[in-house]
């Protein structure tokens, strides 16, 4: 199921990867099925992929909103619907153009924003904040009380978050429809190779497969990816990620684009491997803040940060920091971060690749790592709940 959302000014990838797709197509083993929202007269059509285009019947739908979870869920309910399967696997393909500014608009006018104008509209188009996938999201930050505080959330993380929050409870209704787990959930979308997400939807989904980094306007390979399952569709789901990873990494690699690329993929029933020793860490550094505050602090600055520094690689973090901190403490704790990283049998990481100067030291994952705010709904998540690393960032900026 590949749900696309590309009513913006990326429409144009969108038929690229349709092209794609329809290189291989369906087969009597392998349903691909689609979803497409493109800018443009021809509103949403919802369609099953044949080779070269061959036999595809269109199902009109005029127009939709593909940022509204229910539309989504709409479209998984017609798929397991109408192509009942075994296993399942839902991409959702979002290249992060962003919302066009006059729905920005629109969204901001619905929910009767306070002190709201044309000059704020400009600053939220071109902030993080635009580049959403849930309409909800916007609503959430366009609801505040003033545009100092709309501000805020624009510049730390809050959209994504949010996201976050909304994604999980569109997958796990999703998961009810069709009767289990989702065996794939693919981002075909910026920034969600990360610790939060991965979490959040951990009951509801087997394997992850997404990007750290914002992904470049050609996306996911769609041919080489669909005609690797469509010749195996005995294939395992964890080969199949793995797969995903590496046609990705080589797409761009093989052609030279000179794009800054990532892409992991996580097996979620391994994710407590990975974010145990993450907790030790940050339990370690609540204790000692006084003393790690400096080598926090520099380490920090030193790692690859995505989403306008919100996003951190959490590897790379942990790597700086065990260079930089005396403590031997805190040493091994930072050591056993990276080791949980490594890909391997019985980790949560079961494929990574990276290609590009500033993602050389990328380990796969970010977590949210902002510089001075923290946002306000980053509480709400899961893994906020669960873990301590949001204590340790407010004890880290309380110092």
């Amino acid at each position: 199921m590949v749900f696309m959302a590309g009513d913006n000014n990326l429409s144009s990838a969108g038929d690229a990867d349709l092209a794609e797709m329809r290189q291989i197509g369906s087969s009597d083993r392998v349903n691909v099925v689609v979803e497409f929202d493109n800018a443009g007269n021809h509103g949403t059509r919802r369609f099953r992929i044949g080779k070269d285009g061959a036999d595809e019947v269109v199902e009109s739908l005029g127009e939709t909103d593909s940022g509204s979870p229910e539309v989504l869920s709409s479209f998984i309910s017609w798929a397991h619907e109408n192509y009942p399967a075994d296993r399942y696997a839902l991409i959702l393909w979002n290249h992060g153009g962003g919302w066009e500014p006059s729905e920005v608009d629109r969204i901001a006018r619905s929910v009767n924003s306070p002190g709201y104008n044309g000059r704020e509209l400009t600053e939220r188009s071109s902030s993080t904040l635009g580049r959403v996938m849930f309409r909800s999201s916007l609503q959430s930050v366009f609801s505040l009380s003033s545009p100092t505080e709309r501000a805020i959330c624009s510049d730390d993380g809050t959209g994504h978050s949010l996201d976050t929050i909304e994604l999980e409870k569109v997958i796990g209704a999703g998961a009810k429809t069709i009767g289990q787990m989702f065996d794939l959930l693919g981002m075909d979308a910026c920034l969600m190779s990360n610790l939060e997400v991965a979490y959040q939807v951990r009951k509801h989904v087997r394997y992850i497969v997404a990007s750290e980094e914002n992904e470049p306007g050609d996306g996911w390979p769609y041919n080489r990816i669909l005609g690797r399952l469509v010749a195996d569709p005995e294939i395992s789901t964890a080969e199949f990620a793995c797969s995903i990873v590496s046609d990705y990494i080589d797409s761009y690699t093989e052609f030279h684009f000179g794009d800054i690329v990532t892409q992991t993929a996580y097996d979620l029933s391994k994710i407590q491997n990975l974010l145990s020793p993450l907790d030790e860490l940050a339990s370690y550094a609540i204790q000692n803040i006084d003393q790690l505050r400096q080598s926090i602090w520099s380490s920090q600055l030193n790692t690859t940060d995505f989403n306008g520094g919100t996003l951190r690689d959490i590897g790379h973090f942990c790597k700086e920091l065990e260079q930089r901190s005396d403590d031997k403490n805190v040493k091994a704790v930072a050591n056993a971060v990276v080791e949980a990283h490594r890909v391997g049998d019985g980790n949560a990481l079961i494929a990574e690749g990276h290609s590009g100067a500033k993602v050389e030291n990328c380990h796969g994952t970010t977590v949210y790592f902002p510089m001075q705010k923290i946002s306000r709904y980053y509480g709400e998540l899961a893994f906020s709940k669960d873990f301590r690393w949001l204590d340790m960032l407010r004890s880290y900026f309380n110092v």
